[in-house]
């Protein structure tokens, strides 16, 4: 398919872009998908333009193959806390999230803003962003910025190819789930160039006796309504552990939506899959979430977080059950996955 990436769009992120360093943020506590895009953006504008960027994220990396990812792919990205002065930038990006989206540690709009981002819904905030490429129908960010480079002349080197086609794949569940065509090009394309022994040991990484334990203990509270699945998964150690529990629960059989719900910290976490050619999940998680919440999604994966301070959250959990029920159409009193 054609690249709609042209050298117009070039020029015009080279210009917000300015002579360096670019400070690259995304979402807190980012996936695969988030830190390749990051580190194809840092790629374009150091081999095309010689401008630097440093690359910079907070909350947690927990998961086994994410960290694994994190040390072995891409480990130009650095934690804080806190963010850096903006000043000391001649610009800031944002990929794989946005202004107002919530989960990320910058809701305002810079002087000298880029944004890379695929996720459902487009914040209002966004319109004053000098280079803004949201598009909801791609399956990842990472095929934004495959077409980035590609328009570029760049061709991904073994180690950056491995992280993006990992991104891509772990986003788009094996090309099973949001899938557009530039998707499907983007993925055979770095099926070629990556480093298979380097995405085996990603994609094996070890896991942690916790984690077994966790997993048994939210597969105990997994309650069955008809088609519909939740699981509550009470205090978790990681934040993303919510969206690995989903990821897993909606292959159920006769599952057509799975959503599953966990504390970590004083921040409730939400993840809701969808069965491949089923309801949009990014639509229905913003019908579900409780202010002063926010999410967001896109074809067959959403998630969401609501700060509890002040918030009963027994109650928060049950409202979000009902509401989600009802979109659903699924009532009754629910039953145990396992006795």
């Amino acid at each position: 398919m054609k690249n709609p990436i042209t050298q117009t769009h070039l020029d015009q992120l080279r210009a917000v872009a300015g002579t360096g360093p670019v400070l690259i943020l995304t979402h807190d506590n980012p996936d695969p998908d988030s830190l390749a895009s990051g580190k194809a953006l840092a790629t374009l504008f150091k081999e095309v333009w010689n401008i630097s960027s440093q690359l910079v994220y907070s909350g947690l990396i927990a998961r086994a193959e994410n960290q694994a990812m994190l040390k072995r792919l891409t480990p130009e990205w650095e934690h804080v806390d806190v963010l850096p002065d903006i000043k000391d930038y001649s610009a800031v990006a944002q990929v794989d999230t946005q202004p107002g989206a919530g989960n990320n540690r910058l809701d305002s709009v810079q002087s000298q803003h880029i944004v890379i981002d695929h996720h459902y819904p487009v914040r209002e905030i966004i319109d004053p962003v000098k280079y803004c490429d949201i598009r909801t129908e791609m399956g990842s960010t990472v095929t934004m910025l495959f077409q980035y480079l590609d328009a570029a002349g760049i061709q991904p080197d073994p180690i950056l190819a491995t992280a993006m086609y990992y991104g891509l794949k772990t986003d788009t569940r094996s090309l099973s789930r949001g899938v557009s065509p530039a998707d499907e090009t983007a993925f055979l394309e770095l099926l070629h160039q990556l480093d298979q022994q380097e995405l085996a040991k990603v994609e094996l990484a070890s896991l942690s006796p916790e984690y077994f334990r966790a997993f048994s203990r939210g597969l105990h509270d997994t309650q069955l309504f008809g088609r519909v699945i939740i699981t509550r998964l009470g205090s978790m150690e990681q934040p993303d552990f919510a969206a690995e529990m989903a990821d897993i629960i909606i292959r159920l059989q006769g599952a057509h939506a799975a959503l599953c719900i966990g504390r970590h910290g004083d921040t409730l976490h939400l993840s809701l899959r969808t069965e491949p050619m089923g309801q949009n999940a990014g639509k229905i998680i913003q019908q579900i979430i409780v202010p002063p919440g926010k999410a967001g999604g896109h074809g067959t994966m959403a998630g969401g977080q609501i700060p509890l301070q002040g918030l009963d959250t027994e109650s928060l959990v049950t409202e979000i059950e009902r509401r989600f029920l009802m979109i659903m159409d699924e009532t009754g009193s629910g039953a145990a996955l396992i006795e």
